[in-house]
């Protein structure tokens, strides 16, 4: 395959240091805002560390669409194909088609900084593997349906901005475990970045031990479910008191941490979002 023909996407997280192997594709990043146990039937249980890698061009394939919405480059505005490992690439496909059925929109723009970058001697993110994607904003029609770019919005966020911009958040946690924000830190004022180095192959689950998972928990139950919790990024009792509440009125049994239960959660704030918009 050709080298890309796109600018290299942002600089990669350089806050993710640790890594830990769970499932499927293999490597997985844990870094401060994750733990690095699992959580089992009988408690915690340790799984070996093991760092991102990069990979070589011939590893990654081009996509210029997901679905059919077309890939737009934030920086310049204009279409962009990048590369990205198949498999990811497969499950930024499902993750697309679940948003589409769950809020009954249909996309055609969406708007990234970049995914897989080229081996510069760190490989210290998920970008070197072309395992990672930075989400700026989702479009229908020349107009903004979800933007990530609080750093232009944020100073003077309405509820409808938030809601939309936690409601997506909350997608993409269905099927990511590592989904970066603007509470996470500055460098994702602009957009949202997914991996699949936690939770690999498969979908995602909830553990109350990221600070990245509790600070999406937090954020729902704010601007989505009107509970008014504090921003921690800890699972304390204000945010499990909160939980619990929203969870009763749904009728989901189980905490969180029932994969059943959490992605129940997502998904009904997404539908609440969509309903509500």
């Amino acid at each position: 395959m050709s080298a890309p023909s796109h600018p290299p996407g942002p600089r990669a997280e350089r806050r993710v240091s640790r890594r830990v192997v769970m499932t499927g594709l293999g490597a997985a990043v844990v870094g401060p805002a994750l733990a690095a146990c699992g959580v089992g039937s009988s408690g915690p249980v340790r799984v070996p560390l093991e760092r991102a890698s990069c990979v070589p061009v011939s590893d990654t394939e081009t996509y210029a669409r997901l679905g059919e919405a077309r890939l737009r480059y934030e920086v310049n505005d204009k279409p962009i194909t990048l590369r990205m490992a198949p498999g990811f690439a497969g499950q930024l496909e499902t993750w697309f088609r679940d948003w589409r059925d769950l809020t009954g929109t249909a996309p055609d723009l969406v708007g990234t900084y970049g995914s897989w970058l080229p081996d510069d001697g760190r490989c210290d993110s998920w970008h070197y593997a072309g395992r990672a994607f930075d989400l700026s904003r989702l479009a229908i029609g020349g107009t903004d349906l979800v933007s990530c770019r609080y750093d232009t919005w944020g100073s003077g966020a309405t509820t409808g901005r938030l809601a939309g911009y936690w409601a997506l958040a909350a997608s993409l946690h269905l099927h990511f475990a590592y989904v970066l924000t603007y509470l996470y830190d500055d460098a994702h004022h602009n957009h949202i970045h997914v991996d699949n180095g936690v939770s690999g192959a498969g979908m995602s689950t909830f553990t109350g031990r990221s600070r990245v998972q509790n600070q999406a928990v937090q954020a729902i139950c704010r601007y989505l479910w009107d509970r008014p919790v504090p921003l921690t990024g800890a699972w304390d009792a204000a945010t499990r008191s909160g939980v619990a509440d929203i969870l009763s009125g749904l009728d989901l049994t189980g905490g969180l941490t029932h994969q059943e239960t959490w992605q129940g959660l997502l998904r009904a704030t997404v539908r609440r979002w969509a309903a509500g918009r």
